[in-house]
């Protein structure tokens, strides 16, 4: 009796310790994510249309300055020597003609000017209807002298620039046409658009892109209510049946049973599959828990140990794909199937820096709980050492002496590791008797790299790792993988090999993603093993880059 009241005390810490429960933080989950998808769909959204405003912008202004350049006079600017160089009444004939052309077409001004020695002189220009009205417009030769500096620099340069500027005459989006006269002088034609225009315009998409990420979200939150509850609620139920079960010492209650009787009648899923899962493992149990007692509870807590263990090794492993979403030059896919509930291989991948990616594939000797404890210290001593060596070759030094001292068991473990510089798309690599990895090409045949050959890690303390360097063009994926796949064998003991490995990736090659790419080469070497049992853990990392993006980063 004081027994089971010790049981029910222990079950209710437990639940009092639970009270963070299931559904608040699926709930919580949701939030975060939609609230982090709405915000990046509202930014790109408005980055597109901000661009497409301001192309428009600028196609407006390079049609404005070629109009403007027609409607002066071919040799107009080749006469110009000083102010008297033009009468004034045909300056003004050419100065009305573009202002009419400029309160037709939505410009602020358009206009030519000419450089001399004591600076900037404007020799054509359109007026405002308020400079008409008050007779302020701006003469001919008179001296600019708020000139914007990029201005000048089109022409020092004779090069086209677009600008933004503050002066005397307002803020002004503007297009410099530098040109040369007929006696080789150089002049350049503008045009100018009032900013307060394209702010509005700005200021309008940026406030539709807000209103649509927010409609997403809350879009996204109610479907995602929906789906949370529909899951939430029958596991709510199946843990209070499993809990009443329990304390009764899995005696049934034929209610209870029923109610998971409906549940998984009404599920087809995951859920109704658990339901019918526990309604027959009750009845299983109730036919044979006195003969199978004490085998039942060596297994399950044996069982249980290696969940346990399977659940820290993997969880010791990237899974979140895509990982860097921020991160467009970047496609990453990773995959681990273990022999055992536990083993040796191993993949990581991390940032170094704003630019550099680090990751390792690796194939521990043995298998099971060793290769698993051995997997787990080689994996964080990379993450220890990755962030403040210099080079690859460094990394795999220092890791290779850590894992040689007092390596009592004599295990060894082979890696490739390597650094992608995201800039540019060079990646250096170092190898520790690891196989060598294929390279995706996006244009061209698949190709295996031709690798420095280097020493397994922990086997001498002191053994120096080189450090070599290939690139990577847009749109290249590199295929790490272990033994596992190229020695994976069929019901007639025939290796997959390296040769099928090329095929494999060769088929998938018009399959830009990396997560098709490592299933494809996964699918292949189920097909070829067929109903044969895993012998050996399976690791595929593929890394693909693409460096249009990196380059307009």
């Amino acid at each position: 009796m004081w027994a089971g009241a010790a049981m029910a005390n222990d079950d209710q810490n437990v639940a009092s310790k639970r009270k963070f429960g299931l559904k608040p933080q699926l709930l919580l989950l949701l939030v975060a994510l939609n609230l982090v998808s709405a915000m990046a769909y509202t930014a790109a959204l408005y980055q597109t249309s901000r661009t497409e405003i301001m192309s428009g912008i600028d196609g407006r202004l390079t049609a404005g300055v070629n109009a403007a350049r027609e409607i002066i006079p071919d040799n107009y600017h080749a006469r110009i020597d000083d102010e008297d160089s033009i009468p004034a009444d045909e300056y003004l004939a050419l100065q009305e003609r573009l202002s009419r052309f400029a309160d037709e077409s939505g410009f602020v001004y358009v206009y030519s000017y000419m450089e001399f020695d004591d600076g900037i002189r404007t020799v054509s220009t359109s007026a405002t209807p308020d400079e008409e009205a008050s007779g302020t417009q701006t003469g001919f030769f008179t001296m600019y002298d708020t000139a914007p500096v990029e201005l000048y620099r089109s022409f020092e340069d004779g090069e086209v620039r677009f600008d933004e500027y503050y002066d005397s005459f307002g803020s002004f989006r503007s297009m410099y046409l530098p040109l040369s006269s007929a006696d080789g002088r150089t002049y350049v034609i503008g045009a100018d658009i009032d900013l307060a225009t394209l702010g509005a315009r700005l200021n309008e998409a940026l406030t539709k892109s807000i209103l649509i990420g927010l409609a997403m979200f809350a879009l996204t939150m109610a479907v995602g209510w929906i789906v949370v509850m529909r899951i939430v609620d029958p596991l709510v139920r199946l843990t209070a049946f499993t809990r009443n079960i329990e304390q009764r010492s899995f005696v049934a209650d034929d209610q209870e049973l029923e109610a998971m009787g409906q549940i998984s009648r009404k599920r087809g899923d995951e859920v109704g599959s658990l339901a019918e899962a526990m309604a027959a493992m009750i009845s299983r149990l109730q036919r044979y828990l006195v003969e199978i007692e004490a085998a039942t509870a060596a297994r399950v807590r044996v069982e249980s140990e290696l969940s346990t263990a399977r659940d820290i090794q993997v969880g010791m492993l990237p899974r979140t794909f895509p990982p860097f979403p921020d991160k467009g030059e970047l496609d990453v896919f990773a995959m681990l199937e273990s022999a055992k509930e536990v083993g040796g291989d191993l993949y990581d991948y991390f940032l170094i820096d704003d630019h550099r990616l680090f990751f390792v594939v690796g194939d521990v000797s043995g298998k099971g709980v060793p290769a698993a404890l051995f997997m787990a210290m080689t994996t964080s001593l990379f993450k220890a050492h990755a962030m403040s060596a210099k080079s690859t070759g460094e990394i795999m030094q220092r890791v290779n002496e850590e894992l040689s001292r007092d390596n009592a068991a004599e295990m060894f473990v082979t890696v490739f590791a390597c650094i992608l510089d995201m800039r540019d798309g060079s990646v250096e690599y170092s190898d520790g008797g690891h196989e060598a990895p294929f390279i995706v090409r996006r244009d061209r045949p698949v190709e295996r790299l031709k690798k420095h050959q280097g020493m397994a890690l922990g086997v001498f303390g002191d053994t120096p790792y080189q450090t070599g360097r290939f690139q990577l063009e847009r749109g290249d994926a590199l295929v790490l993988f272990t033994d596992g796949v190229s020695e994976a064998t069929d019901a007639d003991d025939k290796l997959f090999t390296i040769g099928r490995i090329e095929t494999a990736l060769d088929d998938t090659r018009s399959q830009v993603s990396a997560r098709r790419i490592a299933e494809g080469l996964s699918e292949s070497v189920s097909a070829f093993v067929g109903a044969v049992p895993q012998s050996d853990d399976i690791a595929i990392l593929v890394v693909g880059f693409d460096g249009e993006t990196a380059q307009s980063d």
